[in-house]
């Protein structure tokens, strides 16, 4: 079926056409960020209610993004049913070990954003074929809560009529087994037990297209997002080879249904240094690359030079240099413009705003920004 473009300001940047400027948006904040900000102006009472979150809309609005432009999505269910009880391991006067509702054990300070860090991941729920056995009668595909509720699809219709862009998005494959076994765990796994991964990954995959499939046919789907975080600064956390065989097959058939349903763009939210793997999803046609982690060595004109305008960019402002002035501010939004001028690209920083950016230039760079973008 053939859809009518969508007139949201993102979708059509994205896809090359018309529009007066692209989407004013940013990708949130560290809370120690806002702490640090009270003491230089930003309202503590926002700060209070945001607590230890990293997005939210109050924020946005107060720093001058962009609102919500309209629209719908597909809500998928893709969580545990039922969760795991949870328990506490251990307790003492700054940390805590407990199991959560995902089934993973981890250790965490007690202090809330004033101590926050990486909590240390001790066990995961799944160590062998006996474990995933069990776990798979949490993600049962035929559970009831995979239905989607007839009130998300009568909006997403109404939404698509009134011609707003439809979307939705979900984890991807390296980061559910992630979650469920570790990195570690996981990288042995690859090699120690292959049948065992692929049927996790093929798994995941059917969990999104026994959703998928329940989209009537006069819905558009126009946009997609995955979230997958299999990089670092030194490259991805598997190989090429390991990432075509074992993800790449299970993008391509979840892919291969979003097209259609009338998906033409699809982004894939992933940190560090992700060259070796763009290739890889833009075959299947996950074709925005975001964040474009700029100190972890992703160079977006390097992928604009291997992909033309087919792969489309989101993010990419480095973030570091916001933290070394105003001079270093105007130096890297005017390393960008020859982006903006080829279209297919929205800017913001490269990841959450860092404590060590203080308040009054965090807003200069805004201020900039939006006079780079025609806002």
């Amino acid at each position: 079926m053939t859809f009518a473009p969508p007139k949201n300001r993102g979708w059509r940047t994205f896809m090359y056409l018309p529009t007066d400027r692209v989407p004013d948006i940013e990708f949130g904040f560290w809370p120690q960020t806002l702490r640090r900000w009270t003491a230089e102006g930003f309202p503590l009472d926002i700060a209070d209610e945001v607590g230890d979150g990293c997005f939210d809309g109050r924020f946005d609005q107060w720093i001058g993004c962009d609102q919500d432009e309209g629209g719908g999505g597909i809500p998928l269910n893709l969580g545990m049913n039922p969760w795991f009880d949870y328990e506490v391991i251990h307790e003492d006067d700054r940390t805590i070990v407990d199991r959560g509702g995902d089934g993973v054990v981890a250790q965490r300070w007690k202090g809330g954003s004033a101590d926050a860090s990486i909590p240390q991941y001790l066990e995961f729920p799944i160590k062998k074929r006996a474990d995933w056995e069990s776990m798979k009668e949490r993600y049962r595909l035929d559970d009831p809560i995979r239905t989607i509720p007839f009130e998300a699809i009568d909006a997403a219709r109404s939404a698509a009529a009134d011609g707003w862009a439809i979307g939705g998005g979900s984890s991807g494959f390296y980061g559910a087994l992630r979650g469920w076994i570790g990195t570690e765990n996981l990288s042995y796994l690859f090699y120690d037990d292959p049948a065992l991964v692929h049927e996790m990954c093929e798994h995941w995959a059917e969990l999104i297209l026994v959703q998928l499939r329940q989209v009537p046919a006069d819905i558009p789907i126009h946009q997609w997002g995955w979230w997958e975080d299999m990089a670092f600064r030194n490259g991805p956390l598997v190989s090429p080879r390991v990432f075509a065989d074992f993800i790449v097959p299970c993008y391509q058939a979840v892919m291969d249904e979003l097209r259609k349903l009338g998906c033409t763009v699809a982004s894939v939210d992933c940190d560090g240094n992700i060259h070796d793997l763009v290739p890889g999803w833009m075959e299947t046609g996950v074709n925005i690359m975001f964040p474009c982690e700029v100190a972890a060595g992703t160079d977006m004109f390097r992928l604009r030079r291997d992909f033309g305008k087919d792969v489309r960019l989101q993010g990419g402002v480095d973030k570091i240099a916001l933290a070394r002035g105003r001079d270093a501010i105007d130096r890297e939004l005017e390393r960008i413009v020859p982006l903006l001028e080829e279209g297919g690209f929205v800017p913001h920083l490269d990841h959450l705003v860092p404590p060590d950016i203080c308040l009054a230039d965090y807003m200069y760079y805004r201020d900039q920004k939006k006079k780079l973008i025609g806002k």
